[in-house]
């Protein structure tokens, strides 16, 4: 199954197309960048994008202050349209109005929530849970009442460190800092690792969430395009780094949000040693990961020997998301890392980590793991199913590994946005694929949730969804 290409490529298509046929011989100018913008209707730095990557290929060149050329082209080795020869440019980030907008309508509970990547509470063993933090608040109220260290509760600690054991790298329990949720820890990453104006290679397309966190914090966002089923393309990724481009990476390596994919163990310690020789730090998005279909999944931070990972995950996806309990083991950055949490909220929650060590210690936590990616699989897998069966011909979906996340490519004529203002109408909420990425890219993709079970009432839905595609 392959991915939509990025807008440069389609142009450089275009433009590779007519230098072939003829329509721009060797020796001719080829129209400014500014003229080429305004004909494609795409930005300056796609068509930038477009001449280096002709360039690469041999078919023009550029002449300072003379303008680009067709040359004689040679006869190159076909490009691969998923990992093009160079990385795309750094790009400013602007895009939170717009994704609080889209979110806004979850919160109508009159609305069928398909926007949202959440399983339903109905998979969750919400009694078990609560009845376990009124037991553990109950036996020890003066603990529950005061403050942690700033590191987190050290029982807790001690069991996230545990689940590392089988790690060729494991993770101390001294290495753990425990936050409000993934998104803090990501946050204080940034802060830690680089600095407004410093650019983040991110995955294209990304989640949502990095993309606020980046323009919130004035970082730019540098995007590698990813390869279907294997994940973050690394030659790609090695271009950047080599032009010295990349001060930070954010990516995720299991169950990817919105594509799902889940990099092999190889890959992975590919990606840590790559960073790792250029020592350019990563910052580990791996709330999904306990999610991972086939079981318990080794995240990249598992094979890092130098310390330039800093992992983030959460509970939020997995078991509770009103916990806000997360946790990063951020390396060589700790202290930092520490100073930071110190400065932001001193500490987190106490009673919230009291109940998930001992959900961690009882083994109650694993248990519920094994039944959850059970019901994720069938459920995607059942989702997939009437993605096809009702939607337009040509439609694909990112099968996922791990998650509740769908990440659907409709035909290219079709602009998801109004797709979701259409669905609105009809109290179905999704979420467009604009808004996972900086540029405007994946315009006619769109991602759905696959959290909950799919009834009756759901196959429903996802037949008028489907219907109102069709009729784009």
């Amino acid at each position: 199954m392959r991915q939509k290409s990025f807008l440069y490529e389609t142009v450089s298509g275009q433009l590779r197309e007519q230098i072939r046929r003829g329509s721009y011989v060797p020796g001719e100018k080829l129209p400014s960048v500014r003229q080429l913008s305004r004909i494609f209707d795409v930005s300056i730095n796609t068509i930038l994008q477009c001449f280096r990557q002709l360039e690469a290929e041999g078919l023009i060149k550029t002449y300072a202050r003379s303008g680009v050329f067709v040359v004689r082209p040679k006869t190159p080795a076909p490009l691969s349209t998923v990992t093009p020869l160079f990385p795309m440019l750094p790009v400013e980030v602007s895009l939170s109005e717009r994704i609080l907008n889209f979110m806004e309508p979850h919160i109508d509970q009159s609305i069928v929530p398909l926007g949202i990547a959440l399983p339903a509470q109905e998979l969750m063993p919400v009694n078990q849970v609560l009845q376990t933090y009124r037991d553990v608040t109950r036996a020890a109220p003066q603990e529950a009442w005061g403050y942690t260290h700033p590191h987190g509760y050290d029982r807790l600690n001690h069991q996230l460190a545990r689940r590392s054991l089988n790690y060729p790298v494991p993770i101390a329990e001294q290495d753990i800092v425990v936050t409000n949720g993934c998104m803090e820890a990501m946050e204080l990453a940034l802060r830690a690792v680089t600095r407004p104006g410093n650019t983040v290679a991110i995955e294209s397309p990304t989640y949502y969430g990095a993309l606020i966190v980046l323009e919130v914090m004035g970082r730019r966002a540098l995007q590698i395009p990813t390869i279907p089923g294997q994940g973050i393309s690394l030659s790609a990724l090695d271009q950047a780094l080599r032009r010295g481009q990349v001060d930070a990476c954010l990516f995720s390596t299991n169950a990817q949000n919105p594509l799902g994919f889940t990099m092999a163990n190889r890959q992975k310690q590919e990606l840590v040693q790559l960073l790792a020789r250029h020592q350019v730090p990563m910052i580990e998005n791996d709330i999904w990961g306990d999610t991972v279909f086939q079981g318990p999944a080794l995240p990249a931070k598992a094979f890092d020997e130098e310390g330039m990972v800093i992992y983030c995950n959460s509970f939020s996806k997995s078991l509770m998301p009103g916990l806000r309990l997360g946790w990063t083991a951020p390396g060589r950055f700790h202290r930092r890392i520490l100073e930071l949490k110190q400065v932001s909220n001193i500490t987190t929650a106490t009673p919230p980590q009291m109940l998930m060590s001992r959900l961690l210690e009882s083994g109650f936590y694993q248990r519920h793991l094994q039944k959850l990616r059970g019901s994720l699989r069938s459920q995607t897998a059942r989702m997939v199913e009437l993605i096809r069966a009702h939607f337009p011909s040509g439609t694909q979906v990112a099968e996922p590994t791990g998650g509740c996340a769908l990440w659907i490519t409709l035909p290219d004529h079709i602009d998801t946005e109004v797709v979701f203002h259409q669905a609105l109408k009809q109290r179905i909420h999704i979420f467009p694929g604009a808004v996972f990425s900086p540029g405007r890219d994946h315009h006619n993709c769109l991602r759905i949730n696959a959290g909950g079970p799919v009834t009756p009432e759901l196959e429903e839905t996802m037949a008028r969804l489907g219907e109102l595609t069709r009729r784009l």
